[in-house]
């Protein structure tokens, strides 16, 4: 079962105040372009929101569309969205995943001139089959990268990118949300396991990679209102090399919000580009 909070149970700093250590959920299920959609369980706390009209919440519930269609116009102001969405035959929840608000997990391809962006859609659902009435984990989670302009769908499922945000996903609900730590920390640092190849001096010796989690974008809305009541955080994440990391690990915060720094500094400095030369 899975608490509908915004905190990060039994999290301790690896890297000093800001530092998220993760747990490794394996990129291990077979993708397609169709998502499976049935109630996982949801453990109500104090901290959610119950609906007033005491209705359980069902997947034909109408605001399911509005929040999908919410999501997808966001996306769409920045680029060209993909028909086609990364998800699963069989919901990772049932193999051992943290579940997400719905057996729904996927995650849009944004298309833009000159980058590509993976975005999680359905963390911000419902809570299926309870009262809750907040927008999920209120926030959806995405990648951008100039390494897959031009790349096939398969391509962009298979790729390193997609398996970062894939991972990131997993922990932001396994934690039942991470907005509060954002509104605490600003931006925040952590390594996800990986399992496809980068370029030397990006992957550690343990296969996973480093890196930034909620840089904002100056052209972008860091929030969305998805039906004039539930709002939600767009939250970025944004590859750092092995060194930086390493950097961070020994300076902390302040490390961290120097490398942040230099990121802002940059045209756009969500991108996860692994062209662009070392900070440190």
């Amino acid at each position: 079962m899975i608490s509908k909070r915004d905190t990060l149970m039994g999290l301790g700093a690896v890297v000093g105040a800001g530092a998220l250590p993760l747990a490794a959920f394996a990129a291990d299920q077979p993708k397609s372009s169709a998502g499976v959609n049935s109630a996982p369980e949801i453990e109500q706390t104090p901290e959610a929101t119950v609906a007033d009209n005491h209705d359980i919440i069902t997947l034909d519930d109408p605001r399911f569309k509005v929040f999908f269609e919410a999501r997808k116009a966001y996306w769409s102001r920045l680029g060209r969205v993909e028909d086609d969405v990364i998800a699963y035959i069989l919901s990772p929840q049932f193999t051992g995943a943290p579940a997400w608000p719905t057996t729904r997990q996927a995650f849009f391809i944004i298309r833009t001139p000159d980058s590509v962006i993976i975005a999680s859609d359905g963390l911000s659902d419902l809570f299926v089959d309870t009262k809750i009435a907040d927008a999920g984990f209120e926030c959806e989670v995405y990648i951008e990268t100039d390494a897959l302009v031009g790349a096939s769908f398969e391509q962009i499922r298979d790729s390193w990118a997609f398996g970062v945000i894939e991972s990131f996903a997993r922990n932001v609900a396994d934690w039942g949300g991470i907005n509060a730590k954002l509104d605490r920390y600003g931006v925040l640092s952590t390594q996800l396991p990986v399992t496809a190849s980068l370029p030397r001096g990006w992957l550690d010796d343990d296969d996973s990679v480093g890196v930034l989690v909620n840089i904002a974008h100056p052209a972008r809305p860091e929030k969305l209102m998805l039906d004039g009541v539930s709002e939600i955080k767009i939250v970025s994440v944004t590859l750092i090399t092995t060194k930086e990391l390493n950097y961070v690990a020994r300076g902390g915060a302040a490390a961290r919000e120097q490398i942040v720094k230099q990121l802002k500094a940059r045209t756009h400095p969500t991108l996860s580009s692994v062209r662009r030369a070392e900070l440190v």
